[in-house]
C-alpha cells in the first residue's frame, strides 16, 4: 500500500491581514502534513506573488500549474507538472485554474497574470506527460462541470481531483476513462481513495472513496491542538496591543448611538445627501483594501470608536461608515440640548489632521480647510 497526499488548491485565506497572518501558520504547519502536490487556485494570489513565493519555499509546499503565466514574460509560474513514484509506478500529477477566476491581490505591486485554457493546455500537456510517467493524475481547479467538459474533450486522464467546489463525492464519478474525486470545502472533510493500478501500464482498475467529517467526532491531535490554541492566543494579545492605543474611553457609557437610520426619520434631505458622500462609504473602503481590522483605520472610518458604545469590530454593528454622529456626537443627546452643529465643526479635525488627509490633495493643500472642504459635504 502506498499514499499520495494531494489538493487541489485554494490553501490561502481571504484578503485581509489577519487571514494572512493565520495562512502563514496555516502554511508552517501543512508542511507536515507530506503533501506530494498541491493545485493553484485564485486564493493564492490573494496577498501577492512575493508572499505566495516565499510561503512555497519556506515550507516547501510542492504548488504545480500548466496555464498560468506571468503576463509579461510569459513564463509559467509554477512546474508545468509534478513526477511522484510510488512502488514502481510514475504517478504524473498537473494542475489547472479556471481562466474565469479573476486574480485579486492586496499587493499594490504585484505582477499581471494570464489563464489559458483548461482544456488547450490539458490537449497539449497529456501526451508529453503520458511519455514520462503510467498514471496520470489531474489537480482541477475548475469545480465540478467545467472539469467534466475537460475530461470530455481530454482523453488519458486517470484521476482528476477538483477543487473550488461545495460538493464531496461520496463515491467515485466516472467520465470515460476518468475517475472524479472531490473532498472539500475550508477543511472541513478529508477525502480518501483506495486506488487499484494495474502494475503494467498504470491505468486504474478500481477505486473506494472514504469521505471523513473533521467534526467534534474527530479527537484531536494534542499536539496540533495546542499550536491552534497557542496561536489564537497570539492574535488577541496583538489585537488587544492594538485596540489598547485607542482606548474606548470618550464620552460617556450613559450615553447610546442611534445610528443614522434614526436621523433620517426627521432629517430626510440631509439623510439623503450624506448618504451620496464619501463618508457613507468609510468602512467599505477599509474593506476594499482589507484594513478593517485595523485599529489607526477604524478610528476615522467609523463611528464613535473611542466613545463608550461606539463602533465595536468585535460585535456586529450599524456603526460603521462616518455616521451623523460621528459628527454631532451621541443622538441620545441631541433631544436635550441641540447643540450638534456646534460639535460638528470641531469634529473634522480630529480626523482630518496633517497625518490623515483622505478627502483631499495634499499637493494642493497643507492643512485641512474648512471652507474649502466643507463644500464636499454640505448638508
Amino acid at each position: 500500500m502506498t499514499t499520495l497526499v494531494l489538493d487541489s488548491g485554494d490553501l490561502f485565506g481571504t484578503r485581509t491581514k489577519k487571514e494572512q497572518v493565520q495562512t502563514e501558520f496555516m502554511c508552517e504547519h501543512t508542511q507536515s502534513f507530506g503533501y506530494d502536490a498541491i493545485g493553484l487556485g485564485e486564493r493564492e494570489f490573494n496577498y501577492g506573488w512575493e508572499f505566495f513565493e516565499k510561503m512555497m519555499k519556506t515550507y516547501r509546499l510542492p504548488y504545480t500549474n500548466a496555464n498560468v503565466r506571468d503576463a509579461g514574460t510569459g513564463e509559467l509560474l509554477l512546474p508545468e507538472f509534478l513526477i511522484v513514484e510510488r512502488q514502481g509506478i510514475k504517478f504524473g500529477v498537473c494542475s489547472v485554474m479556471d481562466p474565469s477566476q479573476k486574480i485579486i491581490s492586496m499587493s499594490a505591486k504585484d505582477r499581471d497574470y494570464e489563464i489559458a485554457d483548461p482544456v488547450a493546455t490539458m490537449r497539449d500537456l497529456v501526451p508529453r506527460l503520458r511519455e514520462q510517467c503510467d498514471t496520470v493524475v489531474l489537480l482541477s481547479h475548475l469545480s465540478d462541470r467545467p472539469t467534466e467538459a475537460l475530461l470530455r474533450e481530454v482523453q488519458g486522464i486517470d484521476l482528476a481531483v477538483i477543487g473550488h467546489s461545495f460538493k464531496s463525492y461520496n463515491r467515485e464519478r466516472i467520465v470515460g476513462d476518468c475517475v472524479m474525486l472531490s473532498a472539500v470545502h475550508e477543511g472541513r472533510v478529508i477525502g480518501r481513495a483506495d486506488v487499484h493500478v494495474n502494475n503494467d501500464d498504470g491505468k486504474v482498475m478500481s477505486v473506494q472513496v472514504h469521505i471523513t467529517s473533521l467534526d467534534d467526532a474527530v479527537d484531536d491531535d494534542p499536539v496540533m491542538l495546542q499550536a491552534v490554541n497557542d496561536f489564537l492566543q497570539a492574535a488577541e494579545d496583538r489585537r488587544v496591543a492594538q485596540r489598547a492605543a485607542f482606548p474606548r474611553e470618550m464620552g460617556s457609557e450613559d450615553e447610546a448611538f442611534l445610528t443614522s437610520n434614526n436621523c433620517k426619520a426627521c432629517h430626510t434631505g440631509i439623510y439623503q445627501e450624506w448618504r451620496q458622500s464619501k463618508h457613507a462609504q468609510a468602512y467599505t473602503g477599509l474593506r476594499a483594501k482589507s484594513m478593517q481590522f485595523e485599529p489607526e483605520c477604524l478610528v476615522c472610518h467609523t463611528t464613535g470608536y473611542q466613545y463608550h458604545n461606539g463602533f465595536d469590530e468585535q460585535e456586529r454593528t450599524s456603526l460603521s461608515h462616518v455616521q451623523c454622529e460621528a459628527c454631532h456626537g451621541y443622538g441620545t443627546e441631541h433631544a436635550r440640548n441641540g447643540d450638534m452643529n456646534d460639535k460638528a465643526r470641531e469634529s473634522c479635525t480630529a480626523c482630518h489632521d496633517e497625518d490623515k488627509r483622505p478627502c483631499y490633495d495634499e499637493t494642493k493643500h497643507d492643512r485641512f480647510e474648512y471652507a474649502t472642504f466643507w463644500e464636499k459635504i454640505a448638508h
